[in-house]
């Protein structure tokens, strides 16, 4: 009796092992997790949401050379395996790393009380004017987040960029070492208690949320002529 008990127990343990590791490599919709940590800064917990003005902005910057190198199968180039490093995986941590950056910068901009003037305020409109018309077709249709989320980040993209450039004119150091990618802030943050939420980050299929790769994903403003004309060639 006890051996088959053991026996029971044993089994139960191997399929909910089981059960756990297909549930962990299912992909997530970016959409459905919005809510979920994305990563956590001295313990502050970030939500997936903050990711969004990044994921919008990365899939397009990697669609258009998508389209360069295989515009009638932009998801070639996306899967690409390139110097050791595939373009989806490295889009990903792009956002990623683009989005813990600006999240601590914002952050420590909000510290010091800093706040737009009315020339950056300007210049901020024009960026926020030129992101929606840079936009792809298929984006305007399957942004992750609202119009007005996207924007609100963009401004606090901007105090952002504004601390950067203080801390960099402080130190006497080039604005883009303290970027994202760049060399003292990599150090800086090596030092710092910065974790990302890779059960849930990793289920995540970039390059799939605001782009459909069933078709070409044409800029906004080519004519739709033109579109109809690249529909005929294809066939």
């Amino acid at each position: 009796m006890a051996r088959n008990i053991i026996i029971a127990i044993i089994i139960v343990a191997v399929i909910c092992g089981l059960v756990y590791s297909w549930q962990s490599r299912q992909q997530l919709d970016y959409r459905d997790c919005l809510e979920e940590t994305a990563f956590t800064v001295d313990g502050q917990a970030v939500q997936m949401k903050w990711l969004g003005f990044y994921v919008v902005y990365e899939e397009r910057e990697v669609e258009k050379q998508a389209q360069i190198y295989h515009a009638d199968n932009t998801a070639d180039y996306w899967n690409l395996h390139v110097d050791g490093h595939f373009i989806r995986q490295d889009a990903k941590d792009t956002i990623m790393q683009m989005a813990i950056h600006d999240y601590i910068y914002y952050q420590k901009a909000q510290e010091e009380g800093m706040t737009l003037d009315a020339s950056e305020q300007r210049s901020l409109e024009n960026t926020i004017s030129d992101f929606w018309m840079d936009l792809l077709d298929d984006q305007v249709d399957n942004l992750p987040v609202t119009d007005e989320y996207i924007v609100e980040t963009m401004q606090r993209i901007a105090l952002a960029e504004k601390y950067q450039a203080a801390l960099a004119a402080k130190k006497d150091r080039s604005y883009t070492s303290y970027s994202w990618n760049g060399g003292y802030y990599k150090k800086w943050l090596a030092k710092q208690d910065v974790e990302i939420n890779d059960k849930i980050w990793d289920r995540v299929s970039v390059g799939n949320i605001t782009l459909k790769h069933d078709k070409v994903n044409y800029v906004n403003g080519q004519d739709e002529k033109d579109s109809d004309e690249n529909e005929n060639r294809k066939k």
